[in-house]
Formats: C-alpha cells, structure tokens, sequence
C-alpha cells in the first residue's frame, strides 16, 4: 500500500472577525480546487460549517455531522465534523460521545463566535445545547487490497483545561467507540482535535484503550501562536493508530508535521500512512515502528 496523506484541521467554524471579512481559512479551502493545489487524499476536519461543503470538490467523497446550529452574523447554520476524501468512503458509523444527539440551536455564544458572558453560564449552556460526536468510515482508493478504516472527532473542551467529569464521560465513550472501530475493521487511524486536559487525564485515558499518538514528541503544541493557549504548551491536536481485536497495529504514519497555511487557531495535522506488511504489538507501550 502507497502511503495514504492525510491532514487533519480545526478550522476555527471558517468564520471572519467581521461579517464582510473571508477568512484566511476558506481562502484555503477554496484554493484546493486550483489545478496546481496539492490535495490529501483524507481531510478531516473540526469545527466545520455546512456551508463549507461546496468547496470539498476535490474530495468529492465526505460524511459532515453536526453538533449543532449556531448563528454567524444573523445567519444560522449546522456546525459539526467531516471526513472528506478522493475516494469513496462506506461503512460510515457515528457515535455520540455527549448529548442525546437532538441538533439544537446553540447558546452562550454570539454571533461573533466569541462566548457570552458570564463565562460560567456560557459553559453551562454550551453543554446543554452542543453535541459532541465521532464519525468512521472506510476509505477504498483504486488498487490498495484493504481500505483505510479513519475516524475523526471534536473532542470535549474544559475551561482552562480543568478535567471535569463531563469530559471524561465524553472520553471514555470515544475511546470505547474507536477501540471498537479498530476492532471490528483490523485497525484504525484517529485524526482529531481531542482535546486532552492539562493534568493528562484525558491522554492517559486513550492509552489504556489503545490509542497510540504518532504525534513526534518535538512538536510541543498543535495550537497556532495567535491562539490564547499558544503559550501553555498544549498537543491538542493527535494521529493515532488503534489495534485491532488482537491488540495488533496495522497502520505506519510517518512524516507527521503541523503546517501553518489555513491560518486557523491550529496548525494543520498531516501525516502520510500506509498499512504495515506485518502487524504489530505494543509490548513495549509505544510503537516507534509505527509512527516514523
């Protein structure tokens, strides 16, 4: 199997600071449709607007789940998570790791995409009208014996990455969800905003079910450096490999490096993998072979 790129982006919900102003991330978006734009053949993609979706045309293939309806300059719209793809993608599963899954107008918010104060009655209301969900599907480029089974998520925030009891709900229904993913389609690859908290409550609870980041240990934080948590050092952003139901790794990732061009709050995720001629084991609790 040739290596698969796949890049992975919290766009920042593709919106300006005023409502005349395009922001440098939809000037990116659209760009991938220029004859000479270099395009993944996976793009997954957080905090993405519905209205965003007329500019995948070169990836063609996607699944876009909303968490909600939030409201942009007197404009409201469904706001959510893509998998987008140049190949067709089937088997799509999505799985609610918080809410009842109701798509509802989203409050504590406003139309600035700042939140509302008081900041604690803005969480509360947030929590109450916002889902938090994790898409997979299996992507089948022409010629490659097995497809690449991916899945993608926006995960759980907490105030000043305060671990919560809500957020650890939210993490354990995720990490139960992919470890089945992996499971059942002999492995996974996780690209994902997954928001893990400053006491690494949040990390550790994705290595006790299985998840290995090919994160290198030299990027110090995925935030871009016009992001309020730039300075705190914070790896928000992961590209994971999940064994399957024999505990063994069947994906490679390599060159895994942040790239600035959207110009979101996050760099951009992107990885190039390919399948493994022989899987392994994590006997050692990591997998340098895996993640190169």
């Amino acid at each position: 199997m040739e290596p698969l790129q796949v890049w992975s982006l919290n766009g920042e919900r593709f919106i300006g600071n005023t409502p005349g102003e395009i922001p440098s991330t939809v000037t990116w978006l659209k760009g991938l449709s220029d004859p000479d734009a270099v395009v993944p053949d996976v793009l997954c993609l957080q905090d993405f607007r519905a209205s965003m979706v007329e500019y995948l045309s070169p990836l063609p293939y996607f699944s876009f789940v909303p968490m909600t309806l939030q409201s942009f300059w007197g404009r409201r719209e469904s706001l959510g998570i893509c998998i987008a793809s140049r190949w067709p993608i089937d088997e799509i599963e999505i799985h609610h790791t918080w809410g009842d899954g109701v798509v509802r107008d989203l409050e504590g918010v406003g139309e600035d995409n700042e939140r509302t104060k008081p900041l604690d009655v803005s969480d509360a209301l947030i929590l109450k009208t916002q889902n938090r969900i994790a898409i997979a599907g299996s992507v089948h480029r022409p010629g490659d014996e097995k497809p690449l089974r991916v899945a993608t998520h926006h995960g759980f925030w907490v105030r000043d990455g305060i671990p919560t009891a809500n957020q650890m709900d939210s993490t354990i229904s995720v990490c139960r969800f992919l470890a089945e993913q992996g499971q059942r389609y002999g492995g996974l690859l996780y690209a994902a905003d997954y928001n893990p908290d400053k006491e690494g409550n949040v990390v550790r609870t994705y290595q006790q079910f299985g998840g290995v980041d090919c994160l290198p240990l030299e990027i110090q934080t995925t935030l871009a450096t016009h992001h309020p948590a730039y300075r705190f050092g914070i790896r928000s952003d992961c590209m994971m490999v999940w064994p399957d139901s024999e505990g063994q790794y069947h994906y490679a990732v390599e060159d895994v490096h942040l790239d600035p061009t959207p110009g979101s709050d996050h760099d951009m995720l992107c990885g190039r993998v390919s399948r493994l001629a022989a899987p392994l084991e994590n006997t050692f609790g990591h997998l340098t072979t895996t993640c190169r």
